[in-house]
């Protein structure tokens, strides 16, 4: 049998805590190879563009992959979980909230093994639908001190702001990204933009970088410079970046910026490579972080027992 869950039967089953160890335990088994990870394909059509990504976890006998398709309409997610031993197709899920957390949680996870320090102001650059769990996740493995929020609209950051209030973080908007990360030692960026907004000289202060919001070659967040700021910059799946991540791509091409430099967070946390300096986590989504995210949520519905199945196949 197949369990079916909706958008907010997967809302209601999230708990950012545990999503955060099930995404760090993925990329170790990854590490340790014993997790498969495919990079993002995408097929494009006249008005719409259809993505998939996929992987296949040997330590938890499940493989899967999320599809989700962009229009004028917007975007929609979903995750199909497989037994990997039997084949059966065990669950079929709304992925939007789930991302939102995989997503949180990754930074989170990057931030626990790259920053390597307890405490620190966070500065966040983006107040949209993806912001609010970064901060969630950032507060699972960090003690946060302050929370400096920039986005491009005024009315937008203020509300943020509030909203990080509300959930219990010191948080102040601030009109400009060069004052936003002043005196933080932790950012994240979460947008939409497809401009550099964060340049090497706003990063005096920075220890580490998460930079999440691009994961299209013609996007970017930050420049080349505030790139080769970073002595240490890792990715979360490399054959994807070196197609994907336009602010490496971007560095690459300036020459200030080499593949061979890249360390895959995986390999961080399996205790294969070792972060030196000012650290930056490149993040664009890997397959690995849903397919464990989906096992575990599978894992909590059957034992809730209150969600529908359905013979699929």
């Amino acid at each position: 049998m197949t369990l079916i869950l909706s958008e907010s039967d997967v809302e209601g089953l999230l708990e950012m805590d545990e999503v955060v160890g099930v995404v760090e335990e993925a990329f170790r088994r990854k590490g340790e190879g014993r997790a498969e990870n495919f990079m993002r394909t995408r097929t494009r059509g006249a008005s719409s563009t259809l993505s998939v990504m996929h992987a296949n976890m040997s330590y938890l006998g499940r493989a899967g992959l999320k599809a989700y398709l962009s229009s004028n309409a917007g975007t929609k997610f979903v995750v199909l979980l497989f037994d990997a031993t039997d084949s059966t197709p065990l669950a079929v899920m709304g992925a939007d909230m789930l991302g939102r957390f995989r997503t949180g949680a990754t930074s989170a996870v990057a931030t626990k093994h790259l920053y390597r320090d307890a405490s620190g102001s966070v500065a966040i650059l983006g107040s949209g639908k993806q912001a609010l769990a970064q901060m969630l996740a950032l507060r699972s493995v960090l003690s946060v001190e302050e929370v400096r929020v920039w986005s491009p609209t005024e009315k937008n950051r203020g509300a943020f702001a509030r909203a990080l209030e509300e959930k219990g973080f010191t948080a102040k908007a601030f009109s400009s990204p060069e004052q936003t990360v002043r005196g933080a030692q932790v950012v994240t960026t979460i947008t939409s933009s497809t401009l550099p907004f964060l340049e090497g000289g706003m990063l005096g202060s920075v220890s580490h970088a998460n930079i999440c919001g691009a994961n299209v070659p013609t996007h970017a967040e930050i420049t080349t410079d505030a790139v080769a700021w970073f002595q240490t910059v890792a990715v979360d799946d490399l054959p994807q970046a070196k197609l994907e991540y336009g602010e490496l791509i971007r560095a690459v091409e300036a020459g200030l910026f080499s593949w061979d430099s890249a360390v895959e967070l995986a390999d961080v946390i399996a205790g294969r490579r070792h972060p030196e300096g000012r650290t930056m986590f490149k993040s664009g989504g890997a397959a690995i972080e849903d397919v464990a995210v989906a096992s575990a949520l599978y894992e909590s519905a059957r034992a809730g027992g209150a969600f529908p199945d359905v013979k699929l196949v």
